[in-house]
């Protein structure tokens, strides 16, 4: 078989493959095994390799001056390790490929590849804070505002690709509606894409209907003597209801009336017919990452249809009260 052909074999059985982007190399390396790419003696001899290099970044992280660390310092500096090839392994774009890299590439090679990968990322991550913050809410949270002023920078600061790419130094406290997966560099980049996705979906909106929704929001977390949450799910809910009360509307601003309104003609509805018509409600949306929203609807949405069930809509949206007769 030559090379051409033995390449192309490999493409077709790394195709079924089952793998875990956040544990990239060790389950590419399970697959080829399982899909009987390799056999268990290769498997062995790629797992050796592996760990061989692990001693050279022990001796690069005690700067020569020590074989051995502790078992929990070692299996840090494994993780790291892994997590750096990971990066540069998942760069590659097709697993049979990366097979072969790990297969025939030097650790120090892959590790310092996974380096290289992993400082594009960090400049992805500076690209995303800086739209981010163009981007920002009109008004936000403290924990919105240090997230975006503070806790990213820290995090990139702190960061060490070389001895904790796999760690999280600083988890900014504000959440976005989806939690991003991984850890490391990796992480803060999802965090931040989720963040920009959300910021940019409210500025489809008036700022002052916006800042309105979300001081209501704020206003009604201080009541409650809690910590204000995710600041772009409650501009979706009204943003659905809104749409739910007048098709084609553009705002997200309610009155009390509205929610009074929208509770009473929903309720008519079963839960299922309920789902329909949100849901096509929530589809004239203006959005650009319509998967990340309908994500976040679908989650949202088995608590809107329960406030409708229990009458306290009200409880659920942001909107204008009634003003109070003196």
């Amino acid at each position: 078989m030559n090379t051409l052909q033995q390449y192309s074999n490999a493409e077709n059985i790394f195709s079924g493959a089952r793998l875990n982007n956040s544990e990239y190399t060790m389950s590419l390396l399970k697959e080829a095994l399982r899909l009987g790419y390799i056999d268990e003696t290769e498997e062995a001899a790629v797992k050796a390799k592996i760990f061989d290099g692990l001693a050279t970044v022990i001796d690069e992280f005690t700067e020569g001056k020590s074989t051995s660390v502790s078992n929990e310092k070692a299996n840090d500096l494994l993780s790291s390790l892994l997590y750096n090839i990971d990066a540069y392994l998942i760069s590659l774009q097709n697993p049979a490929k990366a097979y072969e890299e790990l297969k025939t590439k030097t650790l120090s090679y892959l590790y310092d590849a996974g380096g290289i990968a992993l400082k594009r990322v960090m400049t992805d991550c500076t690209a995303l804070l800086f739209n981010n913050k163009k981007t920002r809410l009109p008004v936000g949270s403290e924990y919105y505002n240090r997230a975006l002023d503070e806790d990213v920078r820290a995090f990139t600061k702190a960061y060490n690709i070389r001895f904790g790419a796999h760690r999280n130094p600083v988890i900014p406290r504000y959440k976005t509606a989806i939690a991003p997966r991984g850890s490391g560099i990796v992480r803060l980049k999802r965090y931040l894409t989720n963040m920009l996705t959300e910021n940019l979906f409210c500025r489809h909106y008036d700022s002052e209907e916006v800042k309105t929704v979300i001081a209501y929001e704020v206003m009604r977390a201080e009541d409650m003597e809690s910590n204000v949450g995710n600041l772009y799910i409650p501009i979706l809910r009204c943003a659905v209801i809104c749409q739910f009360l007048i098709p084609g509307v553009h705002h997200v601003l309610l009155s009390e009336d509205d929610v009074m309104t929208a509770e009473g003609l929903l309720d008519e509805y079963t839960p299922d017919e309920m789902k329909t018509v949100l849901t096509a409600a929530f589809s004239r949306l203006p959005a650009e990452n319509s998967e990340y929203h309908k994500k976040v609807f679908e989650n949202e949405l088995p608590s809107i249809i329960q406030s409708v069930k229990r009458n306290n809509l009200r409880t659920l949206l942001a909107y204008l009260p009634k003003p109070t007769s003196i």
